[in-house]
């Protein structure tokens, strides 16, 4: 959602506006949908104006906050997403192990009410932007929190250094997914289990739109009910 500056080439131009209205179409689209929760809800309720009976009225009810919930969601995600899309990052030397300390205070909510256990081998310095980097892997562990399986969500983050960049992994033992759906797990607005899992589907793609401004790649390997591991990589500190 960055202006078309100077020097960019028409072609990359063409397909950044392409890009930027094919999200506002999808963003419209899905902004509708929890709106059209609030309404059935008003309606139920409200019963042109005669008396609503007790299960309506119930049912209308959860329509009402359900969609607000819904909507409260995408507000928020699309308003993340608008943010970092125009920020510029500061990239510098960033401990991976502060990263996570502020990703577990961020999700202590979630992480208790799953019982989620996150273990974490010595985490490395790379150059990053800090908020930036709590973006990915507050995405990344928060999703592995919410596709968790009957167990109790197990997470781990390592890292591996080859040549000048690390690659961090975030494995767990949730639901999974087809190896089909790789790459479309990183598609704006994306939602493989429809509603049965809370989300806007903005939080991978905005993972890859960081990691690839900080010259990096982001992928996805699992098999359904066989958990999934995510890797990313970084450039390390100090090259």
């Amino acid at each position: 959602m960055k202006n078309q500056g100077q020097g960019v080439a028409p072609e990359a131009a063409v397909q950044e506006t392409e890009s930027l209205r094919d999200f506002i179409s999808m963003a419209v689209h899905d902004l509708r949908a929890p709106l059209r929760a609030i309404r059935l809800g008003a309606q139920l309720v409200l019963n042109d104006g005669h008396e609503p009976s007790a299960e309506n009225t119930t049912r209308g009810a959860r329509y009402l906050l359900e969609g607000a919930d819904r909507m409260e969601v995408l507000i928020s995600d699309l308003a993340e997403y608008c943010y970092e899309e125009t920020r510029e990052p500061v990239l510098g030397e960033t401990m991976l192990e502060d990263v996570l300390q502020q990703v577990k205070k961020d999700l202590a909510g979630e992480i208790r009410s799953t019982g989620a256990v996150i273990t974490n081998d010595a985490l490395p310095s790379v150059i990053g932007d800090f908020e930036s980097l709590v973006i990915v892997l507050r995405c990344v562990i928060g999703n592995s929190c919410k596709f968790r399986g009957d167990a109790t969500p197990s997470i781990h983050v390592g890292a591996t250094q080859r040549g000048k960049e690390w690659t961090v992994l975030v494995q767990d033992n949730g639901v999974g997914f087809d190896k089909v759906y790789r790459e479309r797990i990183f598609r704006p607005f994306e939602r493989l289990n429809g509603r049965q899992y809370p989300g806007s589907g903005l939080g991978l793609t905005l993972a890859r739109k960081i990691i690839g401004r900080h010259g990096g790649d982001i992928w996805a390997e699992s098999s359904p009910g066989e958990g999934s591991t995510f890797r990313f990589t970084l450039p390390a500190a100090g090259e």
